[in-house]
């Protein structure tokens, strides 16, 4: 007779086991919806699996659409009936129905039923390529006038270098290169191609900028091959009294524009504003401004350092010479027209992604949290920029893929497309607030693909 040792042996020298499913305790699943037993889990897998386990869905619950960026999954109907999206293609899956799900697509589950799946999950191994929130060492420039970081940069000679995980001392172009759709989004890349579109900046102004204009993207392209520059400003801290200057406040015409741009009375036409903290404006391209003395703002902005300097108070650059002036072309990018307002009115509701601005440019929230605050992006097709306005520092982590980075107070980070299913955690401070907590208060700034991609995304799927 054959003797079988009472416990097997498997490749890693790992042991075999047996399990049986009403003996696991089930657990909530990542989704907050529904519960699974893990029959295998990944540090007991030793391989490239992540998790074998067994979700049960009550009748009605929906696992929100998400992406893995390095995981192929597949789901094994048990029993009951579910909705499966996978992209824009809606099936409905029975018992014994079984799906597989590539890296990077959008899949969203509706139980229709009371349902049981098993569900496996495998690893891709591309640890190079890896996909997590970006942070970037400090990129300073000292002007005349005060200082700009820019947080989040891919214009030439002026790139971000990524400070944390494998994609340090790598540029922000160098690592959009390897995995353009997955970093800025499949519409993002159709539209803009393979760079990022958006510059973010902290501007702390202790004189008075140059009177300026930018160019709209058919000038910028024609003059410079470039794209266009529209902007925002959301004032951080203002000192009393201090302004800046948007827009004009009088008709006037292209002649009258040169003539007081040589007078030195070209501000005696513009509209002035009285800033105070949290103030926010929007500068489309052609519309004449300046920040002044006293203001520290952030700044977001298409990617273009295309700039026309109309006036500068006559006075010297770093170098000591004139600063140059493009009087012809900013009378070429002008818009002349006044209009009733230029500050953007909004309202900040605390634990609230309130919207600032809905451009084609760009896109802007402002969400401030006591706690923690989960963002689900992915249904606009779009990295994510993440400013970090508050006096304390926060905590960004994906759900995807679990990483979780410290973002520092004035500085940003970068979330990939594939990954923007995130919660905000707010570090509490002692120092900070009535009740010793204080808040984390952030920008966040994407492109809104929504409308090019609600193929891809149910409409079902509503989240601010």
């Amino acid at each position: 007779m054959r003797h079988f040792p009472s416990r097997l042996k498997v490749p890693h020298y790992r042991d075999s086991m047996i399990r049986q499913l009403e003996d696991i305790q089930p657990v909530t699943t990542s989704h907050g919806v529904g519960s699974k037993r893990v029959l295998l889990s990944s540090n007991e897998s030793g391989c490239s699996l992540t998790q074998i386990a067994v979700t049960q869905l009550r009748a009605g619950e929906i696992a929100t659409a998400h992406i893995h960026p390095d995981m192929q999954e597949a789901f094994y109907v048990l029993d009951g009936e579910l909705e499966i999206v996978l992209n824009d293609e809606h099936t409905v899956c029975r018992k014994d129905s079984f799906v597989y799900v590539d890296k990077c697509t959008s899949h969203e589950l509706r139980a229709l039923t009371s349902t049981r799946i098993m569900t496996i999950g495998c690893v891709i191994e591309a640890s190079r390529n890896k996909l997590y929130p970006m942070l970037f060492k400090p990129n300073r420039k000292t002007l005349v006038w005060g200082t700009e970081d820019w947080t989040v940069s891919s214009v030439p000679n002026s790139e971000s270098e990524v400070e944390n995980g494998t994609w340090a001392r790598y540029n922000l172009s160098e690592v959009i290169a390897r995995r353009p759709q997955e970093i800025l989004g499949r519409q993002t890349v159709l539209r803009f191609g393979n760079q990022l579109p958006l510059l973010t900046k902290i501007i702390d102004a202790h004189q008075d900028l140059s009177i300026q204009v930018h160019p709209d993207d058919a000038m910028a392209r024609r003059e410079h091959n470039k794209l266009g520059k529209s902007e925002m400003w959301y004032i951080l801290d203002a000192a009393p009294g201090a302004y800046l200057y948007a827009g004009f406040r009088q008709h006037i015409t292209p002649e009258e524009y040169k003539f007081r741009v040589a007078n030195g009375t070209i501000t005696q036409v513009l509209a002035k504003h009285e800033v105070h903290k949290g103030d926010v404006f929007y500068l489309p391209a052609g519309r004449v401004h300046a920040i002044c003395g006293g203001i520290r703002l952030a700044e977001v902005q298409q990617s273009s350092d295309v700039t026309y300097r109309i006036f500068d108070y006559n006075r010297p650059g770093l170098d000591g010479r004139p600063r140059e002036l493009h009087t012809d072309l900013a009378a070429q990018a002008i818009d002349f027209q006044v209009y009733p307002e230029y500050k953007t009115e909004h309202t900040e509701n605390q634990d609230e992604a309130n919207e600032l601005l809905n451009t084609p440019y760009f896109s802007i929230k402002v969400i401030e949290t006591t706690d923690q605050f989960h963002r689900n992006m992915i249904k606009y097709d779009s990295f994510v920029i993440l400013m970090n306005l508050g006096t304390t520092d926060c905590r960004i982590r994906t759900r995807a893929t679990g990483d979780e980075i410290t973002l520092p107070k004035d500085t940003s980070c970068l979330i990939p497309a594939a990954i923007a299913d995130y919660d905000i955690i707010h570090i509490p401070s002692p120092s900070k607030g009535e009740d010793g907590r204080g808040s984390s208060k952030l920008l966040e700034v994407f492109i809104n693909n929504k409308k090019s991609i609600t193929r891809m995304i149910s409409d079902f799927f509503h989240m601010n």
